[in-house]
């Protein structure tokens, strides 16, 4: 991989008031002026010209609350981009390294101290590391080989070319009702983060460098110490492991499969309660969830401000597999939401996975040994004619397979597995309407 050795830094900030937004604008110039030598600018759809520090203030004071405009500047030494969004603000800045090394303090207090005032997020980190986990466009990898390109996962994108599946790298970029899920070096959380994931998820995460909560609730996490070692093997493993941690992947993907990767917490939100469940092994440290006998569950009620965590040791029990539970047919049920068209393999990769996730299982429990254990697969409609059955026997090749029905709108088969058993039921992803009432849906 060819590296550019640079830092690249994100902001972004809401909740201003004009005049509080015209100052902020004056501060990022200010800053970027402090550490580099600006060169040329472009205000809008302007075209680029020679950097003139009072042509720009004169700019600035002309916007208004509607604004909808970048401005760029380019400097010895550094990149500077300002989205400015109807009172909103989104900073991208990309230095060299011996400007940030030598300018580091300096660059981090800028950095926490508009986190502080109004932030939403931020984060800084190798741009060598955001473009490694970010570049979806084969093409646009211009830093690796072919053969380093071959090697990585791939998906299709909504024009069916082959790009690289990001979803899969632990630094990938994904963004969830306005926040950006990440993994990296240095990163910063507002309160609004909260409001999805409980903060002491945030303040006991595990094996990181460092957590810190500053004033107004931001909490800033750093991973280890110096950036530019991100390919080491063992800092690869901490950014890893925060994001599975963090559960951001069982928050949202956007490849159609997820990431095919056991989870390390569980969310379960109902109305205004976010409930999850942390997995631990025997010395309190996170582990996958096959793998826990330490059990930490919060419970978070937002508009009472309720916060309820417990903590206890055990095995999991049949329910934390199949949370729905039909006493009358004698079944539990869970269930994968999944879109197929954007896999190279049709989705066999995934229906393996989460098959043999759900199949093998070590539970003692009398409700598994007695009921029928259910996992529906819900597909576009056109998927469900195309479940590729012959390849997915192959792939499950050391499991009984039985009782194959197959109708319009669904398939299901029933696996044996030593003592473990599990339905698999593909249906037309229409039933989902209907999937909290009965269980008995053509099983």
């Amino acid at each position: 991989m060819e590296k550019t050795e640079k830092i690249y830094m994100v902001i972004a900030r809401t909740d201003f008031s004009l005049e509080q937004l015209k100052q902020d604008v004056l501060d990022w110039v200010s800053f970027l002026r402090i550490v580099s030598i600006p060169k040329s600018y472009r205000f809008g759809d302007e075209e680029a010209q020679t950097f003139d520090f009072q042509k720009i203030i004169h700019q600035v004071q002309q916007l208004t609350e509607e604004e909808n405009i970048w401005i760029k500047v380019n400097s010895q030494g550094g990149e500077f981009q300002l989205h400015i969004s109807k009172l909103t603000l989104h900073e991208r800045t990309v230095l060299e390294n011996t400007i940030f090394l030598d300018n580091q303090t300096m660059i981090e207090d800028y950095c926490e101290t508009r986190m502080i005032r109004n932030g939403i997020y931020a984060y800084i980190r190798p741009l060598d590391e955001y473009l490694y986990n970010n570049v979806e466009r084969i093409e646009k990898r211009t830093f690796e080989t072919d053969s380093e390109i071959e090697k990585l996962p791939k998906r299709y994108n909504s024009e069916k070319e082959v790009i690289v599946d990001c979803n899969q790298f632990a630094g990938y970029d994904i963004h969830f009702k306005g926040l950006c899920l990440t993994s990296c070096w240095k990163m910063y959380y507002s309160s609004l983060y909260y409001q999805i994931i409980p903060k002491p998820i945030f303040l006991e995460v595990q094996q990181v460098h460092a957590v810190e909560e500053m004033a107004n609730q931001v909490i800033k996490v750093t991973l280890f110490k110096n950036p530019f070692n991100w390919v080491l093997p063992v800092n690869q493993k901490y950014q890893r492991l925060f994001r599975d941690q963090m559960g951001y992947d069982q928050l949202v993907w956007n490849n159609g499969t997820g990431v095919l990767r056991a989870p390390y917490i569980e969310y379960a939100f109902a109305e205004d309660v976010t409930q999850t469940v942390q997995y631990q092994n025997s010395y309190y440290q996170p582990v996958e969830k096959k793998s826990a006998t330490y059990f930490v569950t919060r419970s978070y009620d937002i508009p009472h401000q309720k916060y309820i965590v417990n903590r206890t040791k055990g095995m999991l029990n049949a329910q934390a597999y199949f949370p729905w539970i039909d006493e009358k047919s004698r079944k539990m049920m869970n269930y994968r939401v999944l879109n197929p068209e954007m896999a190279i393999d049709d989705g066999l990769s995934a229906y393996e996975f989460y098959i043999r996730q759900f199949l093998e299982i070590d539970v003692l429990d009398q409700k598994y040994d007695e009921f029928v254990s259910v996992l529906r697969i819900y597909l576009p409609k056109e998927a469900i004619k195309e479940i590729p059955l012959e390849a997915l026997w192959e792939k499950l090749f050391d499991v009984n397979i039985s009782n194959l029905k197959q109708k319009e709108a669904s398939t299901r088969f029933d696996l044996k597995k030593a003592k473990n058993h599990l339905r698999v039921v593909f249906l037309d992803s229409s039933y989902l309407e209907t999937m909290h009432q009965t269980l008995d849906i053509s099983e």
